[in-house]
């Protein structure tokens, strides 16, 4: 297959014509007919049906063209990046993320200090195994998440991690959110067996997570009788402020809940005895692929952003 080959099938479609076609490619038509006749003989598909009034395409080569299109345009964006360099310099800065409250204006910042700059700029929120996903496919080239040090071994299986590089940037304790019906709502701290009676809610749960053994490790600190999953924020918030119940929540999304109603009472061990659970941010991006400065320059600001958190606390 030759992209010349897909832009000559283009054309054919566009003029409704092999004939038409060939004078507009400057070509002749027997030339044309056999460049589809092998790329026909190629997929071992029937592309094109010659009718009394030029040509039809067939089921298979209506498929065949939503593809030819994609490998086309990719292609010319291909050109237009690198055989023009000298005059078009551009980056990317795509991340996938989890709802925490840092990231909006961290990007902000980020545009605004590149604005001299050509960079393609996408932000996708997202639960946690898309995340991963996300930059494991490419779609994302930095991806930002919460892991509990209880699932530090499992979030990630040994095929991924070897493919990921994971980057702590900060450790913090574990927080509930309540609403004022919450028995909780004044205290200061609250213990895990107190919360098992409650209603809980659970944010960004995967849902694979939901229906293998895995769930049934990491759900062990909640009510598993009364639980309500969400995917937004803003869905759990609505639900605090009408009922008595709590949900789990990192550090570095408390924020995101607007609604001044609402506390985050950090949670604590039964006993002094017990492991204590912590929560990790991190970032993770690909083994194999180098960040390209935009993506440097927005990690270093990353980075800043939690070393002067953990100097003020200091």
């Amino acid at each position: 297959m030759q992209l010349k080959q897909l832009e000559y099938l283009v054309k054919i479609v566009e003029c409704g014509s092999i004939t038409q076609a060939a004078q507009k490619l400057y070509i002749s038509q027997p030339s044309l007919t056999k460049a589809i006749s092998n790329l026909e003989q190629e997929y071992g598909i029937r592309l094109l049906n010659r009718k009394s009034r030029g040509i039809e395409v067939t089921a298979e080569g209506a498929e065949f063209l939503y593809y030819a299109k994609g490998v086309l345009a990719a292609a010319s964006t291909m050109d237009h990046a690198f055989f023009k360099q000298e005059e078009w310099q551009h980056s990317r800065l795509f991340i996938a993320s989890q709802q925490l409250d840092f990231v909006y204006k961290l990007y902000l910042d980020m545009y605004q200090s590149c604005q001299e700059e050509i960079v393609h700029y996408g932000l996708a929120e997202m639960d946690r195994q898309m995340v991963t996903q996300s930059v494991l496919r490419g779609d994302s080239d930095i991806g930002i998440l919460v892991h509990t040090n209880s699932d530090a071994r499992s979030f990630l299986n040994l095929h991924e991690k070897r493919k990921l590089e994971i980057h702590v940037l900060e450790r913090a304790d574990v927080y509930i959110c309540v609403g004022p019906q919450s028995p909780f709502y004044d205290r200061d701290s609250v213990t895990y067996t107190e919360t098992k009676t409650c209603l809980h809610l659970v944010l960004d749960m995967e849902i694979q997570a939901r229906q293998n053994a895995y769930f049934e490790q990491t759900i062990s600190k909640f009510n598993k009788d009364k639980l309500i999953f969400f995917n937004t924020i803003s869905a759990c918030e609505c639900f605090l402020l009408q009922t008595d119940a709590l949900v789990f929540i990192a550090k570095w999304a408390i924020a995101c809940f607007k609604d001044k109603r609402i506390r985050a009472i950090p949670v604590v061990e039964d006993a002094a005895d017990q492991p204590r659970m912590y929560t990790e941010l991190v970032w993770i991006k690909r083994v194999i692929e180098p960040l390209s400065q935009t993506e440097l320059q927005f990690v270093k600001k990353m980075e800043q952003l939690f070393q002067k958190d953990s100097a003020c606390e200091s």
